[in-house]
């Protein structure tokens, strides 16, 4: 690799290409007077698989839009490494995800701001929200925003399997729910989706491609960040690499890290920033000692369970299907209809299980199409499923550095099920999931338990299918935590605590997991960061009753 030879200079860095990344490009180069550089370690987004929603099957383990990173074994979930996928394009996440739009709990942030994070309370946090989504269907509420620039909606078309999913759950007493973005959402219901008429609604398309022909806004794609630069515990600017050489990106402002949860970790402990003794053994000298970096990892727990059917009413690879399947393709080039159209998880149900707790603890997401074993992707045949998701792990992780190299992948650690309460309660859903799929509404089917196994019952039965198959939603959070204890490691302005001109604005600072998908609350908090970052006051509180 050869330098160039002099530092490229520009008033703000965003460092990570995901949903945080491109609302922070957005709204930072709005300002005609400043430049704005936004780097993405992996290429640009421009492929048919990525805007057709049933694309998610292929994408959870593409080699070139995915990092397809693993944890190490995990010791209580039978030694195995879980799967990781990340986002590696530009869009990062949202580019690759199943497109659903959740906000999780108002108490989940009300406890964020309990906890020490001031100003990010549910009704301090709800103005952005509106702020960013522009929604199709919920045009009155006052849960939902109308023309903001992410493009929400209904999925287009549902499964009958999907429709059967919530006549199973009204059997079995669980209240359907017309709105999961209310602020305490419980029961069974279809999804919103972040798609525009019928295609993905991703960062790239809500928030970057309007804006891409601004002077002042540069985007440097398959750049890999190798460490931001750091000059009496000031931020100054950063070392990428790029086209085979590696380039001095200078900031005058700010430096915004912007990579997820797993990649804004690893960039800040690259960068001489973290727990000392983890920085000497990964050969890194430290320059700024904050113990927390790359602790706190939390994520949401699954467990799934799966039947294989002949009827050819859910989605599925066959043989006999062709015909079906060349029928869906012509449906979605005319109308953007239809099975492409979907990502496959059209239902759910959100379940308060603890009496302590006034959450909903435990999601059941209904899959309307034969699921595989190999990381949740869609396997030949037909069939469905129901994933039950713990919505608020106890057990917490890290993830660090090995070496200083930015090749190098991190080493992950989700903990699972370190603490037994989160055994317990999966336990409780895979249950749950059996009763619901055993109801009337799928009889019609005719169907076969695969996993955990019609023959497999009773408690340790279901506690070896969890500790044997289990893994996560994808939803890593929390490395880079938010407060003002001895572990946080930004304040309550994203700021990293000792330091100047340098935020990290994306999941890793959620001190806690909101019970939901991370997506929409990532886009969250970059809209409170480009405000925090321009010195503008914040929106009124949002009234809750």
């Amino acid at each position: 690799m050869t330098d160039t030879a002099a530092a490229e200079g520009y008033d703000y860095l965003i460092l990570g290409g995901g949903s945080a990344g491109c609302v922070l490009a957005n709204r930072l180069s709005a300002d005609p007077a400043v430049r704005v550089c936004l780097v993405e370690a992996g290429p640009s987004d421009r492929s048919a698989l990525i805007r057709t929603p049933i694309g998610i099957m292929r994408l959870i383990d593409h080699p070139r839009y995915n990092w397809r990173s693993a944890t190490v074994p995990q010791a209580n979930a039978g030694g195995r490494p879980l799967y990781v996928p990340r986002g590696r394009v530009l869009g990062g996440g949202s580019s690759i995800n199943g497109m659903v739009y959740m906000r999780g709990d108002a108490l989940d942030y009300d406890g964020w701001a309990a906890g020490g994070a001031a100003g990010w309370s549910y009704a301090e946090v709800l103005p952005y929200f509106l702020r960013s989504e522009d929604n199709e269907v919920w045009r009155a509420s006052p849960w939902h925003g109308t023309g903001g620039a992410l493009h929400v909606t209904d999925m287009r078309t549902h499964n009958q399997v999907a429709r059967d999913f919530l006549a199973a759950a009204e059997l079995l007493q669980i209240p359907r729910s017309t709105d999961f973005n209310v602020p305490h959402p419980i029961g069974a219901g279809f999804r919103q989706v972040t798609q525009r008429r019928g295609r993905r609604e991703s960062a790239v398309t809500a928030f970057l491609d309007p804006v891409r022909h601004r002077p002042n806004l540069t985007m440097l794609t398959d750049a890999l960040v190798d460490r931001v630069l750091v000059a009496d515990r000031r931020a100054i600017g950063a070392r990428v690499m790029h086209g085979g050489a590696s380039r001095t990106l200078a900031a005058r402002r700010e430096v915004v890290v912007t990579a997820g949860a797993l990649g804004s970790a690893a960039i800040l402990e690259r960068s001489g920033i973290g727990d000392p003794a983890i920085l000497w053994a990964a050969g890194v000298a430290p320059v700024h000692a904050l113990p927390g970096v790359g602790a706190n990892l939390q994520d949401h727990g699954t467990a799934s369970v799966t039947h294989r059917t002949r009827s050819l009413v859910p989605y599925g690879l066959s043989w006999r299907a062709v015909p079906r399947l060349a029928w869906e393709g012509l449906r979605y080039v005319a109308a953007r209809r239809g099975l492409l159209s979907s990502n496959a998880s059209e239902a759910a149900a959100f379940l308060r299980t603890d009496p302590d707790d006034p959450r909903a603890t435990l999601q059941l997401s209904f899959v309307s199409g034969r699921r595989g074993t190999r990381f949740g992707a869609g396997d030949w045949g037909h069939g469905y499923g129901i994933t039950a998701i713990q919505l608020h792990p106890w057990s917490r992780g890290s993830v660090h550095i090995l070496d200083a190299d930015a090749a190098t992948e991190p080493a992950i650690d989700f903990a699972a099920f370190d603490d037994p309460r989160d055994l317990m309660l999966m336990m409780e859903g895979v249950t749950l999931a059996r009763r619901l799929l055993a109801t009337p509404p799928f009889a019609r089917y005719a169907s076969e338990e695969v996993l955990p196994g019609a023959g497999r019952i009773g408690a340790e039965a279901i506690a070896d299918h969890i500790r044997r198959t289990s893994g996560t939603a994808y939803h890593p959070v929390g490395t880079c935590a938010m407060g003002t204890g001895p572990m946080a490691v930004v304040d309550p302005a994203l700021r990293l605590h000792g330091m100047t001109g340098l935020r990290v604005a994306d999941a890793s600072i959620m001190p806690t997991i909101v019970g939901g998908n991370t997506n929409a609350p990532v886009i969250m908090i970059a809209e409170k960061a480009a405000d925090l970052i321009l010195g503008r006051p914040p929106p009124p509180p949002v009234a809750i009753a």
